[in-house]
């Protein structure tokens, strides 16, 4: 071995060494440290404002508590509040007619600080401005925490949380929506039972819509599954699609229903029934089989007997 490959090999094992004592005694500060314990319950976690008049200010109020660890300073500010997307993802930066209402609010405190467990109550106001068009107008009011600049903590966190405003402003609305798709599939190779509708809101308020799903075995009118009492009652807002799933978590792997999906808005009702069939794939196959040996048989006896009536009059 030359001296230079040796001093390679040499150099080689002591960076894994080192590496390995590295891993095994060296905590980083970052790692070492916990991370301080910053969390912030705002409540309630939504309002409705109701019918709000232009030109009128209205006045509420809400809390704010520090359920963490650690002291923390907080800011509150008003923001837009919106839902992107079918399945109604909530976004605090979307702006447009229906999201007014952030610019309106002004809070008696915007910034403070909460010991662990401590709570504040917070006065807002909102100021409608005179010539408001009428129409859904929503809002969140967001509570952020804010470092405190320690200079002992290696590790911040910080918390946000939003509570969410609904209001309707009085004036000139369109209540309107429609289904655009509803779907039960008559064939499930497995389990559960899921019924779809997705619906739109046409109009320029929001639209509270109710899904109720009823599952009944062929031969009944018992169900075995209904949300009747408990039913999905989702707000669609303005020019928006929102789409939502209903589902039988306890669908036996094998069985033959009825199932009806019945959809609520604007005090009408539309309903879909299909005939659904639970059937796990082996088991088609083997049905397929059976059938088809079946066949088989048929055509195979079907056979013999003309070969026999040919031959016997052959014999003839």
């Amino acid at each position: 071995m030359t001296r230079g490959h040796f001093k390679t090999v040499f150099a080689g094992f002591a960076a894994s060494f080192m590496v390995a004592v590295s891993g095994i005694f060296g905590v980083t500060p970052a790692s070492a440290a916990k991370a301080p314990e910053t969390y912030l319950l705002v409540s309630p976690a939504s309002q409705t404002l109701g019918k709000l008049e232009p030109g009128k200010t209205y006045e509420n109020t809400f809390l704010v508590k520090n359920i963490g660890t650690e002291t923390t300073n907080f800011k509150i500010y008003p923001a837009p509040y919106y839902e992107e997307g079918e399945d109604g993802e909530k976004t605090y930066t979307v702006t447009n007619n229906y999201t007014y209402l952030s610019e309106w609010i002004k809070f008696d405190i915007e910034r403070g600080t909460l010991k662990p467990q401590e709570s504040v109550k917070v006065t807002y106001r909102v100021k409608v401005p005179a010539g408001t068009a009428g129409g859904a107008q929503n809002a969140a009011i967001m509570v952020e925490s804010e470092d405190t600049k320690d200079s002992s903590k290696v590790v911040s966190a910080s918390s946000r949380i939003a509570m969410i405003l609904f209001s309707q402003v009085n004036g000139e609305t369109n209540a309107c929506g429609k289904i655009v798709y509803k779907s039960i599939p008559n064939l499930l190779l497995n389990p559960p039972i899921i019924a779809s509708g997705r619906v739109e809101n046409c109009g320029n308020i929001d639209l509270n819509v109710k899904y109720v799903m009823e599952v009944f075995p062929l031969f009944s009118d018992e169900p075995v599954y209904s949300n009747e009492n408990q039913p999905k009652i989702l707000a669609t807002l303005p020019e928006t699609r929102r789409y939502t799933a209903l589902e039988w978590e306890n669908t036996p792997s094998f069985g033959l229903y009825k199932v009806k999906l019945s959809i609520t808005y604007n005090g009408e009702t539309e309903k879909i029934e299909k005939i659904v069939l639970v059937c796990p794939l082996w088991l088609i196959v083997l049905i397929i089989v059976f059938i088809g040996a079946l066949i088989f048989w048929l055509v195979s006896r079907s056979r013999e007997r003309k070969e026999k009536k040919s031959n016997k009059t052959v014999e003839k």
